[in-house]
């Protein structure tokens, strides 16, 4: 039992640096979907609050419907032509991928083209939750009480984008990739741990 996870742990280390390097440097292709989708949910959700998102390489652009009035007021729609605009960095949740990616690549499996298709799939959802809390906690916050008041934004609801923010950056990033390859390979772990492969 000791050698197959010594060679899967080596795997993962050997792995990982090699999967985030590709992971960084093409940050404007694996973001552009999560990006698209983003977009695509805010202009059908609160079109009045947001103008369009953008990708510029790994840093996603935020054009708000929002501005500043003469008084120095933050109004929507902006009086002038400039709006808020916001640079947020997509990177710092979207490292779920190279993560899943190193974990599947460490295992044993004949499969493991089929099983990174899948799992890219399976991340979607995942990133695309926290853009989404990471845009909201922008408008929230960084724009602050115009917007609140425009989506008639109430305390528990900020409070909620706040712990749903912190969620998708801190937590989900960390544990989605471990379900989706658990889910994957119970096979494989239950070579490895065959206890805590059958009350999986």
């Amino acid at each position: 039992m000791k050698k197959p996870l010594h060679r899967f742990i080596f795997g993962v280390v050997i792995w990982f640096p090699i999967t985030f390097f590709i992971w960084y440097i093409t940050a404007n292709f694996h973001l552009a979907p999560i990006a698209w989708l983003s977009d695509q949910l805010f202009a059908w959700w609160m079109p009045e609050a947001v103008m369009w998102l953008k990708l510029d390489q790994h840093t996603l652009i935020l054009a708000s419907n929002f501005g500043a009035n003469t008084a120095g007021q933050i109004v929507s729609p902006p009086t002038g032509d400039d709006v808020l605009g916001f640079h947020l960095n997509p990177l710092i949740y979207s490292y779920s991928l190279p993560l899943l990616y190193s974990l599947i690549l460490a295992t044993p499996d004949k499969d493991k083209w089929l099983n990174l298709l899948w799992g890219t799939f399976l991340i979607i959802p995942t990133e695309l939750f926290s853009m989404v809390f990471s845009i909201l906690k922008t408008l929230t916050f960084d724009v602050g009480e115009a917007f609140q008041q425009q989506q008639n934004v109430s305390q528990l609801m900020v409070d909620s984008i706040a712990i749903a923010y912190q969620a998708g950056t801190l937590i989900i990033p960390m544990i989605a990739p471990l379900i989706i390859w658990v889910a994957m390979h119970r096979k494989f772990l239950e070579k490895l741990a065959p206890q805590i492969a059958s009350k999986l």
